[in-house]
């Protein structure tokens, strides 16, 4: 999670930081002109301790850094064209082709965000980790449970078994389950769902393997899984119950499990490619 990011999501901020970081955000450009902790403080009315103090937070050790890191994260966004705001797409005034291009933009750029955040000794070992399991058990809530359907029909496409349910019950009783040679995918945004964290926690204590999948950064569920992967965090937790969709997060999960389904695919992909024509040839039969 870039510092823009941190500054949009994070909940840890007292309210004279959350002053400066509404500055910065609203007025990015400003920031060019501003060299001293001091002067920030003063165009957001509070001290230059209280600046130094929200760079720390930041993970900056001086408020130069923070300055270098803002201006770094902010040209990148610009280039490319990350004026879209992620969680308000588009207004009642935009003319349908101009919603359309701004869709694009934004899901180009989690796209593109999702695969900067892989981190490949942790995508191999979760591909082996999904090799060596005879059923991927899938644990969230949500809509963006529903978006692991597709995966479960590719993975099936291969007869590789993926489990999906909606039904708390019946998640928790399958985490509640001894199953050794099963693996486990938890989906959480936030990455603190109170009850995907009951679900983590009767697999830990089952020894089933698991991966996380959430927003960057350290959280509860990352905590307690023994692998992490990141989705895109382009939508504002502010905005959480007033966002139109979840446009960005929606794509970079869906892509982050074609990536998984590409890893299982490509370790026998002779065997995986064989199974998928024997089967066609087996269905052409019923249409």
């Amino acid at each position: 999670m870039d510092i823009i990011e941190q500054m949009r999501n994070q909940d840890n901020f007292t309210s004279s930081e959350r002053e400066i970081i509404n500055l910065i955000l609203n007025k990015p450009e400003t920031m060019m002109s501003i060299t001293t902790a001091a002067q920030l403080a003063a165009a957001a009315y509070t001290s230059a301790s209280t600046v130094v103090r929200l760079c720390r937070k930041l993970g900056c050790g001086s408020y130069a850094e923070f300055k270098t890191n803002f201006i770094s994260q902010y040209q990148k966004r610009k280039s490319a064209l990350l004026h879209v705001d992620a969680s308000i797409p588009f207004k009642s005034s935009d003319a349908p082709k101009d919603v359309m291009e701004q869709l694009t933009e934004l899901e180009g750029i989690a796209l593109h965000q999702t695969l900067s955040l892989i981190d490949l000794n942790t995508y191999n070992n979760v591909i082996k980790m999904l090799n060596a399991a005879s059923c991927i058990d899938v644990y969230g809530s949500g809509n963006n449970v529903n978006l692991l359907h597709d995966f479960a029909y590719k993975m099936g496409s291969i007869h590789r078994q993926v489990r999906i349910s909606l039904d708390h019950q019946q998640q928790m009783l399958a985490a509640a389950s001894r199953y050794e040679d099963h693996c486990a995918i938890i989906l959480s945004y936030s990455g603190e769902t109170l009850s995907t964290l009951k679900y983590a926690k009767l697999l830990r204590a089952n020894h089933t393997p698991t991966v996380s999948v959430t927003s960057r950064g350290a959280n509860s569920l990352t905590a307690i899984t023994d692998e992490h992967l990141y989705i895109a965090t382009l939508e504002s937790k502010s905005y959480s119950n007033t966002k139109i969709g979840s446009f960005s997060s929606d794509i970079s999960i869906i892509t982050l499990m074609n990536y998984l389904y590409a890893g299982v695919f490509l370790s026998d992909y002779d065997n995986n490619y064989e199974r998928l024509l024997k089967d066609r040839i087996l269905f052409s039969g019923d249409q």
